[in-house]
């Protein structure tokens, strides 16, 4: 259950993700609500679908399918993070963790209803605000048990310090609360890679390949 990002890492993403936790057993309709094109769907392991790895690229790409009972889960393996909007209007909850290089954001919520976000705060101590669907799992979480060092200067491509605490944070946030950790097993299974249009440009057309 510890050292999430450490899965994550070990599989190539040290340079940047998004992960989607939804409240869905339906993993193609998530997809869909994504904004995914349905017909480019390709059946295939993280391995395969990493092959595409390049975040914040041109041409958007997720790797989505069941994560545990009733849950979904969608990984960005290229391009922006996926746009959530259809997600609420459907009325399901869901979790969004965006990391890009050193930089990781705050943690983006939906109860079905609403939006929100779980913010950082210095030391890799986070904020959900009371009353949020968030609140009672961060604190089965706790405060973190290790204070991260001031880093002043980096060449790293991976976060570190206060960033590296607050994701690990999230990635058990999701984990307790859709009811699976991120673990070898979990890497190894298999999913459907979808490529996302991008707006304006409808499904099926000639989709360009250079990165922004």
């Amino acid at each position: 259950m510890s050292d999430q990002w450490g899965f994550l890492l070990g599989a190539g993403l040290g340079r940047g993700f998004a992960g989607t936790w939804v409240e869905s057993g339906d993993a193609e309709a998530v997809a869909a609500l994504l904004g995914a094109d349905l017909a480019s769907r390709e059946d295939c392991g993280l391995a395969t679908a990493m092959a595409c790895y390049r975040p914040m690229a041109f041409t958007e790409r997720v790797w989505a399918g069941p994560h545990s009972a009733g849950w979904t889960h969608a990984l960005t393996i290229s391009g922006p993070p996926p746009v959530t909007a259809g997600l609420t209007e459907a009325g399901l909850r869901f979790l969004q963790i965006r990391t890009l290089n050193q930089q990781v954001d705050d943690l983006l919520y939906g109860d079905g209803v609403r939006t929100g976000w779980v913010s950082q705060r210095w030391y890799g101590e986070v904020y959900a605000e009371p009353g949020s669907m968030l609140e009672p799992y961060l604190r089965e979480v706790g405060p973190p048990s290790v204070i991260p060092e001031v880093v002043r200067r980096s060449w790293n491509t991976e976060p570190e310090g206060h960033s590296r605490i607050c994701l690990e944070t999230y990635l058990l946030l999701a984990g307790r609360m859709s009811g699976r950790f991120i673990d070898d097993e979990w890497l190894g299974d298999e999913r459907a890679l979808y490529t996302i249009p991008l707006p304006g440009r409808p499904a099926g057309a000639p989709r360009p390949g250079r990165s922004r």
